[in-house]
């Protein structure tokens, strides 16, 4: 695990999470990107595709709960881990068989049950067989897959896979993926041992929490703050992602190829803000980090409301306000990691996930729908946007946790002791 060189168990394994968890975010974001397409073809409309993206993100949040729980509890992440990677990718061959909106939302349904397990369960193993001088890096490269390969290569494959045939084509092109990576974890991926994990502070070993656990897990103030955050950029995230793509086609007048276009841009700036922000954090500190990317996140929706330019200035200004993916892995896992226990760190920022995903990812699309319908396609952009700048002011409230700031708090009050005993 310690090797310099690149052919290791561990580098193999950070490639295989790597495109599965882009993998699982391509199969699930496809269906924005082709909606335009779908919405003619199967006559939906716009509360519909905020029904089935709700619908969705709430069956991937309580299984990414449930069954990483069991796989804990019974050992067996690597089978969880394979089958639901079959099965999320056969639900996208089913995808493109429907040919009615209940059974679109009964397949999208299943879909997010095996999805959801995928990102915890790879992210788990991801922690267990890192070296500890790796494991930030390696789970953050993994996690940047969701920008890379399913915000910013999934629309422009999709949508010229969709132009030059149909839509329903587009959905068995990218179950490949897929099913390929399921062969390669079921034939490569060991299962970690539970006996050998160990805090990474106290050096005890882990046990399953409690509910007193979460309980105490959840009186620090961070812990509340960052779950109202995390649902504001779960808004800013899906709400966007889920109408911007129908808004550019509808009420800008795009092409389907140059929406693909401009959306990749936004995903390929998602990708290196997501690692560029929690880089910035560790220097500048958590707090004021999140309060000026998240004002600059909200601008990103509102560039769509307001300009109308050229491919290549769309390309440029969505890649440059897509920060908010940035402050995800903020509010996330590394803030709720240093405001409670190491023990508690997973599970309460599990909970903090999964309760993001419900609000943000569930509830707001389903309302963002409705109100497109009623109003137009510029009231989801609106919300998204709104999300991001309550999320910036809400972050005032944070309590400092980069070690760096904390380290200097620490000397300064030193120094005034020292001052005062003088």
């Amino acid at each position: 695990m310690h090797e310099r060189k690149f052919r290791t168990y561990q580098n193999g394994l950070v490639l295989m999470i790597f495109f599965t968890i882009g993998f699982v975010f391509m199969d699930r974001l496809s269906i924005t990107f082709l909606f335009p397409f779908i919405k003619e073809d199967l006559n939906l409309n716009n509360a519909q595709l905020g029904l089935i993206t709700s619908v969705l993100a709430i069956c991937f949040a309580i299984s990414g709960w449930l069954f990483s729980s069991i796989g804990d509890v019974g050992g067996k992440r690597k089978k969880i881990l394979v089958l639901s990677t079959v099965v999320f990718s056969l639900c996208s061959i089913f995808t493109g068989v429907v040919s009615s909106f209940i059974l679109l939302l009964f397949v999208r349904s299943i879909m997010g049950l095996f999805e959801g397990p995928v990102l915890p369960l790879g992210q788990a193993i991801l922690s267990y067989e890192s070296s500890p001088d790796r494991r930030g890096f390696n789970m953050g490269l993994a996690q940047s897959a969701v920008g890379l390969i399913g915000a910013a290569l999934t629309p422009i494959v999709v949508t010229k896979i969709s132009g030059t045939s149909n839509w329903h084509v587009a959905f068995y092109v990218v179950a490949i993926p897929g099913l390929l990576m399921a062969f390669l974890l079921w034939k490569y991926l060991k299962e970690p041992s539970f006996v050998s994990l160990h805090s990474t502070n106290d050096q005890t070993p882990k046990k399953r929490t409690s509910f007193s656990d979460y309980a105490n897990g959840f009186k620090h103030r961070n812990v509340g703050l960052s779950l109202i955050m995390f649902a504001l950029f779960n808004t800013w995230l899906f709400v966007f992602t889920a109408f911007a793509p129908t808004y550019l086609v509808e009420a800008d007048h795009y092409s389907a190829g140059d929406m693909g276009i401009i959306m990749a841009a936004v995903g390929l700036g998602s990708f290196f803000w997501g690692f560029l922000v929690p880089m910035i954090s560790d220097k500048l500190g958590r707090k004021p980090t999140l309060i000026i990317f998240s004002f600059i996140a909200c601008l990103c929706p509102i560039v769509f409301l307001f300009i109308h330019a050229s491919i290549a200035i769309m390309v440029l200004i969505g890649f440059i306000t897509a920060v908010g993916q940035g402050c995800m892995p903020l509010l996330g896992f590394i803030i709720i990691s240093e405001s409670v226990p190491a023990r508690l760190a997973a599970s309460v920022g599990g909970m903090v996930q999964g309760g993001g995903e419900l609000v943000g990812g569930a509830l707001m699309p389903l309302i963002a729908g409705i109100l497109a319908d009623h109003i137009g396609l510029t009231a989801p952009l609106w919300i998204a946007s709104i999300g991001s700048f309550i999320a910036a002011f809400i972050a005032i409230g944070l309590i400092e946790t980069a070690p760096i700031k904390k380290v200097k708090q620490q000397v300064n009050s030193h120094q005034v002791t020292q001052l005062l005993e003088e």
